[in-house]
């Protein structure tokens, strides 16, 4: 492979040319989220069926407790958050709250990550209830990152912060998208802790961000429309979710990307 600027060689996985510092082709192209997204379709269409039991229990444990949650919280449920101190509860109450939930829907990636198939059989997903704790402690930092970032970019009670940081706030809860979902997948196949798995996500996928935040992208507005359908959906999107982050995050694995600094 030469690179489409100098015409220097390149080894099979460079992302970045050695002579002229330009990008490759590679990320448009091998590591295309879409192409990659299209081809785990492919593969999962056919025995989608199989998965469907594991995703309802997922939708019925986790999902559906995470939209009661939001719906009590803002209609039901007032938190106190007059002065600062109340809000950083009421932040922290949350966050615990829908983290309780979430390992739910994530722990199918567990299950997906030892195998090569893609369906996820219910024994399968059962068993992965093993690594519940686990999910549990990443669905807490990743809850606790965005209150965090709420409260340095949005403010407190009589504590506002400037408006400029309420455009960065967007940007990094973005930016936490790209950095958690191949972290999730680094935690199975690298036996990480989700801190070690984020830290090396962070390290060294920065190149493909762009890539993996417009994968998320897609599944989260395939999993909203799905959620909209009265939920009868999630049962294909939300296993289709697990293989299409297990299938990109292993491509990125694959291109070395984790013996690569730039």
């Amino acid at each position: 492979m030469r690179c489409k600027h100098c015409n220097a060689k390149l080894a099979e996985h460079d992302i970045w040319c050695v002579n002229c510092g330009r990008q490759t082709s590679l990320p448009q192209t091998e590591l295309s989220a879409c192409s990659s997204l299209k081809q785990t379709w492919s593969q999962f269409s056919g025995p989608k069926s199989r998965s469907v039991p594991a995703a309802g229990l997922s939708v019925l444990l986790g999902l559906i407790p995470i939209a009661a949650l939001i719906v009590l919280f803002n209609s039901y449920i007032d938190l106190p958050a007059t002065t600062g101190l109340q809000t950083v509860l009421s932040l922290l109450v949350k966050a615990l709250a829908y983290s309780v939930f979430l390992p739910f829907v994530l722990v199918g990636i567990n299950a997906a990550s030892t195998t090569n198939s893609h369906t996820v059989e219910l024994s399968a997903w059962k068993k992965s209830m093993s690594a519940y704790p686990r999910y549990f402690m990443f669905s807490l930092i990743s809850a606790l990152y965005y209150a965090l970032i709420y409260i340095v970019c949005i403010g407190l009670p009589k504590f506002g912060s400037d408006p400029i940081l309420r455009l960065v706030w967007i940007v990094l809860m973005n930016y936490w998208v790209a950095i958690a979902l191949p972290a999730l997948v680094l935690m199975e196949i690298k036996e990480l802790s989700p801190l070690s798995a984020l830290r090396l996500s962070y390290r060294h996928f920065h190149d493909l961000r762009w890539n993996i935040w417009l994968m998320g992208l897609i599944l989260l507005v395939l999993n909203a429309v799905a959620f909209a359908l009265f939920l009868i959906g999630l049962v294909v999107t939300i296993p289709f979710s697990w293989f299409a982050i297990r299938d990109y995050t292993r491509r990125l694995v694959d291109f070395e990307l984790l013996e690569y600094r730039r």
